[in-house]
């Protein structure tokens, strides 16, 4: 038998032409991954271009939420003579937690016998270069407040290291470009940030990543800790802080509070980059007809015995001449407070946030206020 008979034939596929499908798939795949890097690259730009032109609050959000809250009090943003007299409390987290601005209107309306708005626009960690800052953006945008209580915190003046306390707290990325210049004259070293250069608005994302977590998705924060977590304030600009002492806990309250000053304690000297804030402060003041104020707020004894004996006689020195230099009053309430009413050593609580208000208002304010030097 031939073995041809045994051959199976299999018929032959005809040839496939290629399938147009597949490519228009791929195409379209590009073109997706196109758009979206388009859309991308689309939003980071608009983010950026939103930081820089402040329409979204990244910048500075601390500033820009009291800010928000300072607008509903119109008083502040009308000509003065049609409108009640204005106080403005400018300074650190000691004098967000000291003054009730809310309690202050009410007895400087009644003391006075005419309409007074104050608000507190102290906030936690400004010392004098972020406070001339701050009332260098106030004036612009309107605000001109009758008068200034600019608060004197003695461990911000400290010269005697080479590196300035405020460079803790106040970071480069929270300035404007513009403020760079204006806060090195005062001899804060200012680096210029990344996110004021292309990084701005290509890469907001990363530049600004822990305040967009702060603002937008707190949850992602480690145990929920926010920028301004338990600073928050009332409709006049102050934050209240506890009622009730807490004996157990202020001694812990006082290591972190020594932890975080105690580098600036030893060999203390009042003659640092703050000395010209405070000055910047006072000389913009004056230009834009506020009158200000310098005050000097609570320190417990143990606090006050933290600094070099020799720098605190200095600070004498320095704040008098200041108030001689300029003319403005100078209160110091170091010792107004007792003790047990403040928290840390120099944050008051409830109880004593009620009377330093109340002393501040009668001992000084409404002197002051009526044209006489308190």
């Amino acid at each position: 038998m031939r073995l041809s008979l045994f051959r199976i034939r299999f018929p032959i596929a005809p040839a496939v032409a290629p399938r147009r499908g597949g490519e228009l798939t791929r195409r379209r795949s590009a073109a997706s991954v196109g758009i979206g890097l388009a859309a991308f690259f689309a939003t980071q730009i608009g983010l950026g271009w939103a930081i820089d032109t402040e329409r979204s609050p990244l910048r500075d959000p601390i500033y820009f939420d009291k800010l928000v809250k300072l607008k509903q009090h119109r008083a502040f943003f009308t000509a003065a003579g049609s409108r009640p007299s204005t106080v403005l409390f400018i300074g650190s987290s000691r004098t967000l937690n000291a003054v009730d601005a809310g309690a202050a209107t009410r007895q400087l309306t009644n003391a006075l016998g005419r309409p007074v708005q104050a608000f507190n626009f102290g906030q936690a960690g400004a010392g004098p270069i972020t406070n001339a800052v701050y009332v260098r953006r106030l004036i612009q945008e309107g605000v001109k407040p009758d008068f200034a209580v600019i608060e004197v915190h003695p461990t911000f003046l400290a010269g005697q290291r080479s590196e300035p306390p405020e460079t803790r707290w106040l970071l480069p990325i929270r300035l404007r470009p513009e403020e760079l210049p204006v806060v090195r004259a005062m001899g804060f070293p200012a680096r210029e940030p990344a996110a004021h250069g292309p990084r701005g608005y290509l890469a907001p994302w990363f530049e600004f990543r822990f305040l967009l977590l702060d603002r937008y998705t707190p949850f992602f924060l480690m145990n929920n800790s926010r920028l301004n977590g338990g600073h928050e304030s009332d409709e006049y600009g102050f934050a209240r802080l506890a009622d009730q002492p807490d004996p157990e806990g202020k001694p812990r309250l006082l290591q972190v509070a020594l932890g975080q000053y105690a580098f600036y304690f030893s060999g203390y000297r009042p003659n640092g980059i703050g000395v010209a804030g405070l000055r910047d402060t006072l000389e913009v003041c004056k230009a834009a007809g506020i009158r200000p104020m310098l005050a000097l707020l609570p320190e417990s004894p143990t606090w006050l015995g933290w600094y070099d004996p020799a720098g605190l006689r200095e600070l004498d020195i320095v704040v008098a001449a200041l108030g001689r230099e300029y003319e403005v009053p100078v209160i110091d309430g170091r010792t107004w407070v007792p003790d047990e009413m403040t928290m840390d050593g120099h944050h008051l609580m409830g109880p004593g946030a009620d009377l330093f208000t109340k002393r501040m208002v009668q001992d000084a304010l409404v002197t002051w206020m009526k044209g006489d030097k308190p």
